[in-house]
């Protein structure tokens, strides 16, 4: 496996280690969401500052988004940070996010976990209702 996931009081950190296949990134966003502490999580920061090289692509970031859409039903409060330093993976979820009819998250990409942290302190906690049983109120 890849990575390692650290479970914090308010969140995840997934951190992702030597090669990521888009396979196992889809298995980390599959396992983080089907934890029953996925429900009060804030956020999700995928640590992408310890690889050697990546097989993410366009469809990994959609098949992603599609999982994060229905997720967003059950739990609509959380916010998505990516850390990475290389250019060409923050451009593909960038561009990902900005194209894609999936969005649910709030989602940024920032250079360092510092960073990330940084930002995501600065945001209002969100308190959205969740959609399970079909009553959010907007």
């Amino acid at each position: 496996m890849a990575y390692e996931l650290v479970w914090e009081p308010d969140g995840v950190v997934r951190k992702f280690s030597g090669a990521v296949s888009a396979r196992e990134f889809i298995n980390s966003v599959e396992r983080v969401q089907s934890d029953a502490r996925f429900d009060d999580a804030r956020y999700v920061i995928n640590d992408f500052s310890a690889i050697s090289g990546h097989g993410l692509s366009e469809e990994a970031l959609t098949e992603a988004a599609i999982l994060q859409y229905g997720a967003y039903a059950s739990n609509p409060n959380c916010r998505v940070v990516f850390v990475t330093a290389d250019a060409a993976l923050a451009r593909l979820v960038s561009d990902s996010q900005a194209t894609s009819q999936l969005q649910s998250y709030q989602t940024e990409v920032l250079p360092t976990l510092t960073e990330a942290r940084d930002w995501l302190d600065s945001q209002p906690q969100l308190q959205l209702m969740s959609n399970v049983m079909g009553f959010r109120v907007e």
